[in-house]
């Protein structure tokens, strides 16, 4: 008898299993495609169109909604600012006996958002602002809608999943773009207290990777980061990514708390390849060799004004044996007269050869930022016979120099010439004096062997014997032992 009641309860709930599989089958779900639709435009403003199916997936139990596009109604005939290649959303199954909505997994793959900002400052997906007249007196059929849109419970989620999303950015006033490819963003773990203001009561660890990010055209690719939320603050304790060529890692953390976003970073970037640092900073292959940097900065998370106006911390860079082609520093030298000053314009007057090249047996390079401003705070270099260091700053919001000087040393760290480099970085303004003026022409033949007087040589330096000099440098690189 109980064997008979078993066997009876378990063959009314497959039938009831199977019904109600058989009745989600045969239901067409794309019939309800313009009512989600006109219900989206309702709540949000935005026109969503779901060009693909809408199906029903049921292990695990969930929907899945392919190709969707999203349109700012005003925008429209510059078509949809976000596209998605599927949607879908897993629910867990218990729950639900309870009225109880608890989500499973939401996953999106290709989502792929196309953000602009026009020469008025508006974006492309920003809505027209509801006057408050209007928003205090809403017509008589949305009453009639809010009064019978019954209010949806909360709806927890377990996970969150992005796949090779795309994000694009441009600012068409500041020709500015940002690209951010390959995105996969896997959130675990959330939980969320309403009762705590804004991000306070939001929390979850996720998985992050990203294929590249351009700025313009800088770039890192190959990023990793495990992520952690808590306390309105989004961190990873190991940032992994590739920079110049180079892989590296570091720290992240973002504060959420203010109005805008604080982004802090720390980094170390060991055997740094130059010669792919001056060929993407520099757009000329000068540089060979191997450095080590450290970094660390903090900014707000805005426009190039606002990291400009906010950026600050350090960075230093420092290595051995770089090669700097183009250009002989140390056959330079020697052609100056100490008696008549050196000037960096040589540098410029004298055509760079392929041939020519100076191996900087140490660089450093140590500058603090500032708001605003970024100082020199130890930077030089030596070669074989001679050291050269520059001190000053520069304000990067003006993009202007700053009392820079550029000095070659003696062994005591005076200066025994100097240049002083002012103006902008567009129009830099080199402070040389007559004298000097009057000997360019001569340096720049004396080392093309090109001289008006083959028989007459030009001296070389004096060093400065003066113990009571006054000390120009006084950093790690040391003067070269001759």
């Amino acid at each position: 008898m109980f064997q008979k009641v078993v066997l009876s309860i378990v063959l009314f709930f497959a039938f009831s299993i199977v019904a109600f599989f058989l009745l989600i089958k045969v239901i067409d779900f794309n019939e309800y495609k313009p009512r989600l639709q006109k219900m989206i435009k309702d709540a949000t403003g935005y026109e969503l169109i779901i060009k693909g199916d809408i199906t029903l997936s049921l292990s695990p139990v969930g929907i899945s909604v392919l190709d969707i596009e999203v349109f700012n109604p005003h925008e429209k005939e510059k078509g949809a600012f976000a596209t998605l290649k599927s949607f879908d959303v897993a629910l867990e199954v218990a729950p639900l006996l309870t009225k109880e909505i608890k989500i499973h997994y939401l996953s999106l793959d290709s989502l792929a958002l196309t953000l602009e900002k026009n020469e008025q400052e508006q974006f492309n997906f920003e809505l027209p602002t509801v006057s408050k007249k209007e928003e205090a007196k809403p017509s008589t059929e949305q009453n009639t809608t809010l009064e019978k849109a019954p209010l949806l419970p909360l709806v927890n989620v377990k996970e969150i999943k992005f796949s090779n999303a795309h994000v694009s950015y441009h600012d068409v006033r500041q020709k500015e773009t940002l690209q951010i490819k390959g995105i996969n963003f896997d959130i675990d773990n959330i939980h969320y207290d309403p009762s705590k203001h804004k991000f306070q009561g939001l929390s979850f660890i996720a998985d992050a990777s990203i294929g590249s990010l351009n700025y313009g055209e800088y770039g890192i690719k190959e990023i990793y980061m495990p992520l952690e939320m808590k306390e309105s603050v989004l961190s990873s304790e190991n940032v992994q990514f590739t920079l110049f060529e180079t892989p590296s890692q570091g720290t992240l953390k973002i504060d959420l708390s203010g109005k805008q976003p604080k982004l802090s970073l720390k980094s170390k970037l060991e055997q740094l390849k130059l010669a792919q640092v001056s060929k993407e900073i520099l757009k000329k292959e000068i540089l060979e060799g191997k450095a080590n940097a450290d970094l660390k900065l903090s900014f707000f998370l805005n426009d190039t004004l606002t990291f400009k106006n906010t950026v600050n911390g350090f960075i230093h860079v420092s290595g051995e044996n770089v090669t700097f082609k183009g250009y002989d520093i140390d056959k330079i030298v020697t052609s100056v007269d100490a008696s008549k000053g050196l000037s960096m314009m040589l540098l410029n007057v004298i055509k760079s050869t392929q041939e020519a090249k100076t191996l900087l047996k140490e660089v450093n390079a140590k500058v603090d930022i500032g708001y605003s401003e970024v100082h020199l705070s130890d930077v030089a270099a030596s070669t074989a016979k001679n050291r050269l260091a520059i001190k000053g700053s520069v304000n990067i919001v003006e993009e202007k120099f700053q009392e820079m000087k550029v000095a070659l040393l003696n062994a005591k760290g005076c200066a025994t010439l100097t240049q002083t480099i002012e103006g902008t970085f567009q129009k830099p303004v080199f402070n040389v004096n007559e004298t000097v003026l009057n000997t360019l022409s001569q340096v720049a033949f004396s080392l093309l062997n090109k001289s008006k007087s083959s028989n007459k040589t030009v001296d070389s330096p004096q060093v400065e014997t003066d113990e009571n000099c006054t000390v120009f440098y006084e950093g790690v690189v040391k003067h070269p032992s001759l």
